[in-house]
């Protein structure tokens, strides 16, 4: 697995990608499966820039408290400054294979598009049930990347470049199994959600689009010529102009208790 790295560009991406209306709709989708209420102690591990948490501390309100981790230190920056002023939110440096919390300390935890990129997924989801209170709810949310549809007029094309793409993840089938393996990590009543984004119309600002544009960054730097990565994503808006686009990711959140 290659990694995709956390700098200015990156940042840059996360930004847009996290302002388009499907990834808007993924946050309240996340917000409402958590169950939040006024007074909750709620962590995020893998936090990110921090428009999650920003969500959230207005629905725990000034009696509750987000902590969010991430081991990016540029990620955590970014997310601090999101949230200066709100004093119910804390983002700390740290991973998800030791989470920086006492035993039984928040009523929910949460990550989204995190457990993918992890190459021990028993070992966080352990720590997430040791930080979580008797009867507190998990979420695990992430994408099916298996089931992606993505029309092009090259099919084979389309094929090869995410098949690398694929290659930034530690397990990009991950959702196939992460029912089973919060179960075997003691969490009960496990239950799946879809959330399904379509878009059949072409838009520099929506979720594929800039999508597109990690994914042509990636995939440079695993041996794809630039050349032909800019052919690829330059398809995207003709396809778009001729009435012929079509998008389709399948993201899947996954809720469970702690026993």
């Amino acid at each position: 697995m290659a990694k995709l790295e956390f700098d200015d560009d990156f940042s840059r991406l996360m930004e847009e990608f996290n302002l388009s209306t499907g990834a808007v709709e993924r946050r309240r989708r996340i917000t409402d499966a958590l169950g939040l209420q006024p007074g909750m102690r709620i962590l995020d591990v893998g936090s990110g820039p921090g428009h999650q948490i920003a969500e959230m501390a207005q629905v725990i309100g000034a009696s509750g408290h987000i902590d969010g981790v991430d081991s990016s230190q540029g990620a955590v920056e970014i997310a601090r400054r999101r949230c200066n002023g709100l004093a119910n939110v804390t983002v700390t440096l740290g991973d998800a294979y030791d989470v920086p919390f006492e035993v039984e300390t928040f009523h929910a935890a949460m990550s989204s598009q995190v457990f993918e990129y992890l190459d021990d997924v028993s070992k966080a989801l352990s720590e997430m049930y040791r930080v979580l209170k008797p009867g507190a709810r998990v979420l695990i949310h992430g994408t099916g990347w298996g089931a992606l549809l993505w029309h092009s007029k090259k099919p084979e094309r389309m094929s090869r470049i995410l098949e690398i793409w694929d290659g930034h993840l530690a397990d990009p089938k991950l959702c196939e199994t992460m029912a089973k393996k919060l179960g075997d990590a003691g969490f009960i009543r496990v239950q799946a959600q879809p959330v399904i984004h379509v878009e059949t119309q072409y838009e520099s600002n929506s979720l594929s689009a800039v999508l597109a544009k990690f994914i042509a960054g990636y995939v440079t730097s695993q041996g794809i010529t630039q050349i032909e990565a800019d052919a690829w994503e330059a398809e995207l808006p003709i396809l778009g102009a001729g009435g012929d686009y079509f998008f389709s990711s399948n993201e899947y959140i996954f809720t469970g208790e702690k026993a």
